[in-house]
């Protein structure tokens, strides 16, 4: 399979193309589009966190205490000391970076459900909700999130197949196959679990008939074409002239 650094390349490559387009669209600012870079390189992790010896994961659950303890500290901030709110704070930390990543990476398999496509929509449509329901965000913009975290995520799957093929020997490991998957046979009750949390999270997104009309407004795919190729020269704006 790919390694890590090849992971993050794919993805912020693909990432990248897709920011591009949205700024040639000029509908939104360029907050929101490092926003939805940064997402996509995530997305392009994301999978590798059913292996405990991940970077992604170690991050994943550093963050994820760092976090929860956060949210701790300010829900008992007006009741506790400073004392007592730092030891919340750390034992939130040490249960979910410890307690929590061991029953975690127990109960996942690498090259598991994780790698799987119903995963990259269970993460995509985790995104769209926790973007609307946390974070406020327009609709637009949440669907727009959570595409790039799947596109991240198909990224990583699509560089694990294409790595499953040896060029060299001709011939095909036995892991091909096994990232753009449906599910898993051999765990046909997590695969079930999966589809049906990935469905729940459907209901709970909202609409996305404003992220659709976008996708496919015909005014934007002709500006796109007109923005293809240049008209004149290449690079015919210098440096200079655009200051």
């Amino acid at each position: 399979m790919a390694d890590f650094n090849t992971h993050i390349v794919g993805a912020a490559a693909v990432s990248g193309t897709g920011t591009t387009v949205l700024m040639m669209a000029d509908t939104f600012p360029s907050q929101a589009l490092a926003g939805f870079f940064i997402l996509g390189v995530i997305g392009g992790i994301l999978p590798d966190i059913d292996s405990e010896s991940s970077v992604p994961i170690r991050w994943a659950f550093n963050g994820l205490g760092i976090i929860t303890g956060f949210f701790l500290v300010l829900y008992f901030g007006a009741h506790y000391s400073l004392v007592e709110l730092v030891l919340l704070w750390g034992a939130s930390f040490v249960f979910i970076r410890y307690a929590v990543f061991s029953l975690f990476t127990q109960l996942t398999v690498h090259r598991g459900l994780i790698h799987s496509i119903p995963a990259a929509l269970f993460f995509s449509l985790g995104t769209v909700v926790l973007a609307v329901r946390v974070f406020e965000v327009g609709v637009l913009t949440a669907w727009l999130c959570g595409t790039f975290v799947c596109l991240g995520f198909l990224t990583h799957l699509t560089l694990d197949e294409l790595y499953s093929v040896d060029l060299k020997g001709v011939r095909i490991k036995r892991s091909f196959g096994t990232a753009l998957s449906l599910g898993s046979f051999r765990t046909p009750l997590k695969t079930a679990l999966l589809y049906l949390l990935t469905g729940t999270l459907y209901y709970l997104a909202p609409p996305a008939d404003s992220f659709l009309a976008f996708v496919f407004n015909p005014r934007l795919h002709r500006l796109l074409l007109e923005r293809l190729l240049p008209t004149v020269e290449w690079f015919s704006v210098s440096a200079i002239d655009l200051f």
